[in-house]
């Protein structure tokens, strides 16, 4: 029986060019050392007891019971670059002579965030990277062609914490998203010396979790502020009656700011893998990983500003307002709402196939072929569990909004992408690899923004391993 440890013996070094990650962040947060090297080429070359992610097959390959340790360590920086606005709305602001710091500003931090079971809040990482401990365990009955195995692992995590006079902030002061698979029981068979199969049940934690700053970028809200200024200057108020003096809401306030936070302590996927070795020196694989949902549940509060609670506060209870609101539900002008929330979002399923093919004793390459469904991502939908002030203006004006539920617009697409990894057997104890993955963002280029900004990247790797 044999029995064996890996214990971050297998380094890899990575570089990343393009801004942050594309392609979202899949199969980075997994920490495979092998995998890392060869540019996560390693469908039809599974990576040990990781294949429980990258193919369940892979286990029948595995004898006897084996560990694997491993220290994830990684640091993203998120980097945006603002442009100008467009004409039409920058004249908009000039007729009200209003100024915007926003416009040909730029945004980047190191610092993460972290969602993590048993914490409502994403938490600030304390360090300049991340470093996060995982690992597996698979047992091969003497005598059979069928491998057991159980894994943790991070099929998806990113966060960040912006400064709160980032420009950026407006959509994301503080993100965190995170899926942990925390129990993984898998089975990898050999039907025969040239087909294996496998399947894998994650069992998984998603939580998401932030706060942003917000405004009301739009042309009712200068509308307001521009009457409020007229009667101001006019003397047409009267008190209890008009109440339109004196606003300090323009369309470049800070209107509120919003936090929440929510989780599926239970959360279900399944993987399927095949693995084909006609030849030693050939093989083919393919996985396919399930969608899954999350429905979860946690709590949201919403912080007025001065000078949204001022204005609206004012209209609200004067005569004006109440009929008004009679016909059109306004603001009611509190200064805090909170309560329960529930966010509905899915984990996307994911395919890949590929070759690995031994070209000499000591010389390897692998090509993979890989496609995430992100178009699940339309919205990110919000539900509250009453009316809020915020939506009762924001509803009108939006296509994403409505009085108790909040659509945070995502129009993701689904993309495919190619993956290379050459592997050099040194000697009988270290291998040397490298790989490219030229990764194609799913974020479309005009639906990016500064919630996860994330384009078009190319993947370059390095390292060495048993």
């Amino acid at each position: 029986m044999r029995y064996a440890w890996v214990v971050g013996l297998c380094v890899c070094v990575g570089f990343w060019t393009g801004h942050c990650y594309g392609a979202i962040v899949e199969n980075l947060t997994i920490g495979n050392a092998k995998a890392l090297a060869l540019a996560n080429a390693v469908t039809a070359d599974p990576p040990g007891v990781d294949s429980i992610h990258f193919n369940p097959a892979g286990l029948a390959l595995m004898k006897g019971r084996q560990r694997n340790l491993k220290l994830l360590a990684a640091r993203l920086t998120f980097e945006v670059e603002f442009g100008e606005y467009t004409q039409e709305y920058q004249d908009t602001l000039d007729a009200l002579e209003l100024e915007d710091d926003v416009p040909n500003s730029s945004s980047s931090t190191s610092i993460l965030a972290i969602k993590i079971p048993g914490q409502d809040k994403p938490e600030k990482w304390p360090l300049p990277f991340l470093i996060a401990p995982l690992g597996g365990a698979i047992y091969n009955p003497p005598g059979t062609n069928v491998t057991f195995g159980t894994a943790v692992y991070t099929p998806l995590a990113a966060g960040y914490v912006r400064d709160e006079d980032d420009p950026a902030t407006y959509m994301g002061e503080v993100l965190a998203i995170s899926r942990i698979t925390y129990l993984s029981p898998s089975i990898g068979v050999a039907l025969s010396d040239e087909w294996l199969v496998g399947a894998s049940l994650g069992l998984s934690y998603f939580g998401l979790g932030g706060n942003t700053r917000l405004r009301v970028p739009h042309s009712l809200v200068g509308l307001a502020y521009l009457l409020s200024k007229q009667f101001t200057e006019q003397n047409l108020c009267v008190p209890g009656v008009i109440e339109l003096c004196d606003g300090e809401l323009t369309p470049v306030t800070e209107a509120a700011r919003l936090e929440f936070y929510a989780e599926d302590t239970l959360s279900f996927s399944v993987n399927f893998g095949v693995l084909w070795k006609p030849t030693p020196w050939f093989s083919w694989g393919a996985v396919y990983q399930s969608e899954s949902e999350n429905d979860m549940k946690g709590s949201y509060q919403i912080t007025y500003s001065d000078a949204w609670s001022s204005f609206f506060g004012d209209v609200y209870n004067s005569s004006l307002g109440q009929g008004v609101n009679f016909l059109l539900p306004l603001p009611t002008g509190r200064q805090v709402e909170k309560g329960v929330a529930k966010i509905s979002l899915k984990t996307p399923a994911h395919f890949a196939t590929g070759v690995s093919v031994q070209l000499t004793p000591r010389w390897k390459v692998n090509v993979d072929a890989k496609w995430t469904d992100w178009a699940v991502w339309g919205g990110i939908v919000i539900e509250f569990d009453r009316p809020l002030d915020f939506l009762k203006i924001a509803g009108p004006i939006s296509d994403y909004a409505t009085e108790d539920v909040l659509t945070i617009p995502r129009h993701y697409e689904s993309t495919w992408n190619w993956a290379y990894g050459v592997e050099y057997q040194w000697n009988d104890a270290l291998a040397l690899r490298f790989g490219y993955e030229p990764r194609t963002s799913s974020i479309p280029e005009d639906k990016r923004d500064v919630l996860l900004p994330v384009g078009d990247a190319d993947f370059y790797t390095a390292g060495w391993g048993c």
